[in-house]
Parts: structure tokens; C-alpha cells; sequence
């Protein structure tokens, strides 16, 4: 996300791992557990993890206590992101910033202590989170390739998060031809628990061109086990960016398309529109589903 210059956020860097932490791109990085781990990281123990963060936890809070909007990701299943991003999150939760977390899950291959250790902190990370969305790394396998390389494969998991944070931040940030601001997100993401999110993109002159990029960003094949259904969600928000040749009637047709899916007529839904001048020829939609009841 830092590569991509997104822009409207701070980024902060977490590690206990001193070597790891020296590689990020983010402008403010910042040790845990320095006299815990010396720097040297957790050996993928949970607890060793939210020690760390808890013995950090002034300076976290002195980086964070500003903020209106905080979101936390992390990679579940091993020490520092397990451990610490729970803590992270209650630090949030006291100082009344709303929070978002998104997450991944192990790979099948990483085995079954590590998928138990990764279930149990996203767990605890939903207690004292806003909004959770979780990216089971298992998905990576629908969309790749045997030849597509290990690099590419984590750089599309990466783009969802790039995807789902920029639809987010753009909306308040941007200005557009329906105007969103906090109060609007806040109100959509607020207490609500398990959420999914996707963006979608479709070019070319025609008109459904909108459509389609809906059906591709309520049909995100990297989100969730399958077992969350976002006609369910009590909350929406949807933004559709596109050029000047974007007309009124595709974004009616397309908007109609997406909440037609929710079928709690009592659903939040809340919609935005911005002008892109490099969008033109085509059609962009992000949607982010809130407040989803996950089956089991």
C-alpha cells in the first residue's frame, strides 16, 4: 500500500522482529516488545506476541491516539500478528477510533497448529475490532496458475487490501459527485462484526459495463470460507468511480444490481459516486458489506 502511494492515510509499521521491521516502506515503524524479544521476534508464540505489544503499548498509543480511523492488518497464525494485533485493536477501542481489521489465514500446507493458533486470534481480534475481513491465503489458489509465480500469487492478496482500503478511504477523501464523509462510514462500520469486501473493473463502451463490474466485486473469489453470505449484511457501502462517459442510467442499473443482493430491508446502505478523468472508457465498484452472519 505504501508502494502504491495511496493516498489519504499514515501508515505504521509493527514488528518485533528488528531485521524484518528495517525492510518496510512505511515512513514510521516502530519495535515492540524491545526488552521482551530483543528484537529478535516471537517464534510464532501468540502470547510472546500481545506480551510485546502490551509492554509497548504507551508508544503505540502515543502513534495512534490522534487518529478518527485506524486499520489493522496482520497475517494470523504466528506470533506477532496473532498476539499483538488484538491489542492493538483494544488500544483502539478504548481511545473511541473506529477499527477495521483485515486479516489472513494460513495456507492448508502450514498445518493445523498454525490454522487453530490463527482462528484463536481472529477471535480475539473480533472482540475489539469495528469491522472484520478475513483473507483466507487458501483462496489465492482460484485465481492462480500452476506457473504463476509465489511473489505474483501474494501480490494479488495484497491488491485486495489495497483495493478494499483505498474504496474506503477514497470515499471520504476524494471528492466526488455524491460526497461521503466520515459520519457516513462510521455509521456503516461501527459495531458491525464479519464484513466482506471487493472492487470490481470493466472497460469498454457499452452499457454493461457497470454490471459487470458489480457481479465482479460482490463476487470476490479471495474473501471468506464460503460460509458468509452478503445478502445477509446489515450494512453497505458502495462507491462507483468512473470517467465522464459514465452515465446516470449505469449506475442506476448497477446500484440496483448490488442491493437487490441484501435482503434485509432494513440494511444500511450507503452509496457514492466520484469522477476519475483516468477511469474514462471504463467502470469501477467497490462494495463493502457489513454486519454478515457467518453459518457454519
Amino acid at each position: 500500500m505504501v508502494a502504491s502511494g495511496l493516498a489519504g492515510v499514515e501508515f505504521l509499521a509493527l514488528n518485533t522482529d528488528a531485521q524484518h521491521l528495517s525492510t518496510s516502506l512505511s515512513p514510521t515503524r516502530l519495535q515492540i516488545g524491545t526488552h521482551l524479544t530483543s528484537g529478535l521476534g516471537c517464534g510464532a508464540n501468540p502470547d510472546a506476541g500481545r506480551l510485546a505489544a502490551e509492554e509497548s503499548s504507551d508508544a503505540i498509543q502515543s502513534c495512534i491516539e490522534d487518529a478518527h480511523m485506524v486499520f489493522i492488518t496482520a497475517g494470523m497464525g504466528g506470533g506477532t500478528g496473532t498476539g499483538a494485533a488484538p491489542v492493538v485493536a483494544g488500544l483502539c477501542y478504548d481511545l473511541g477510533i473506529l477499527t477495521v481489521s483485515v486479516v489472513t489465514t494460513p495456507f492448508r500446507f502450514e498445518g493445523t497448529h498454525r490454522r487453530r493458533l490463527a482462528l484463536e486470534g481472529v477471535d480475539r481480534l473480533k472482540q475489539v475490532s469495528d469491522t472484520m475481513i478475513v483473507v483466507p491465503n487458501q483462496n489465492l489458489f482460484r485465481l492462480v496458475g500452476e506457473k504463476t509465480s509465489f511473489v505474483d500469487s501474494f501480490r494479488l492478496a495484497d491488491n485486495v487490501l489495497l483495493a478494499g482500503v483505498r474504496s474506503i478511504t477514497d470515499l471520504m477523501t476524494s471528492p466526488g459527485l455524491i460526497n461521503l464523509d466520515f459520519a457516513d462510514v462510521q455509521s456503516v462500520m461501527h459495531g458491525m462484526g464479519s464484513a466482506l469486501l471487493g472492487t470490481g473493473q470493466a472497460c469498454h463502451d457499452d452499457e454493461c459495463r457497470a454490471i459487470r463490474a458489480a457481479k465482479m466485486a460482490l463476487n470476490n473469489p479471495l474473501l471468506g470460507e464460503g460460509n458468509m453470505d452478503i445478502g445477509s449484511a446489515k450494512g453497505m457501502l458502495v462507491n462507483m468511480t468512473g470517467g465522464s462517459d459514465m452515465t446516470l442510467y449505469e449506475v442506476d442499473r448497477a446500484a440496483e444490481y448490488i442491493t437487490e443482493r441484501v435482503l434485509d430491508p432494513d440494511a444500511n446502505i450507503i452509496f457514492g459516486s466520484a469522477y476519475d478523468a483516468n477511469l474514462t472508457g471504463c467502470v469501477r465498484v467497490s462494495v463493502v458489506a457489513t454486519g454478515i452472519d457467518e453459518s457454519e
